[in-house]
């Protein structure tokens, strides 16, 4: 029976380098970017909640303006009396545009900020419960082994093939 040796230092730190390196190729795996209809659902209604109107475009000159426009993008114009107006095309999902006054970006503004207060929160709150969930599981884990620290054995932390 071929006698068992234990792993070298080199070969040990040379695996906990690979592991490291794909846990942090994992972590900047970015998701794809939204699709318009992904975007409308998000948009829409915070526009809506903050007083835009729809405009449907229901005739072809309507279509044509719409088409022509940069879609998903709250913009703006100024009028022929010198004030703001804001406006959103979507001629994808609603086949519309959003148009609101400097009031209603204001407010939408505001929408979105608390929007994305609200996701960094869930996101720090994630966090917290996932660290929590680790040190339990790392008590548990303690608690069965029955050479304390040592997770391989009596022997420390060598481990064989």
């Amino acid at each position: 029976m071929p006698q068992r040796r234990p792993i070298t230092s080199i070969v040990l730190f040379f695996l906990i380098a690979v592991f490291s390196a794909a846990l942090a190729g994992c972590g900047s795996i970015q998701p794809p970017p939204p699709t318009p209809e992904q975007q409308a659902e998000q948009l829409e209604p915070m526009l809506s909640a903050a007083g835009f109107r729809m405009l449907p475009a229901d005739t072809p000159q309507r279509q044509q303006q719409l088409a022509s426009l940069v879609p998903m993008t709250v913009d703006y114009y100024i009028g022929k009396t010198g004030t703001l107006h804001y406006y959103m095309a979507d001629p994808a999902f609603c086949k519309c545009m959003y148009v609101g006054t400097e009031e209603n970006y204001q407010q939408y503004e505001k929408l979105k900020l608390n929007e994305q207060f609200q996701a960094k929160e869930g996101e720090v709150s994630r966090e917290n419960l996932e660290a929590q969930q680790m040190q339990i599981m790392d008590e548990q884990e303690e608690m069965f082994n029955p050479y304390g620290m040592s997770l391989v054995g009596p022997m420390g932390p060598a481990m064989y093939w």
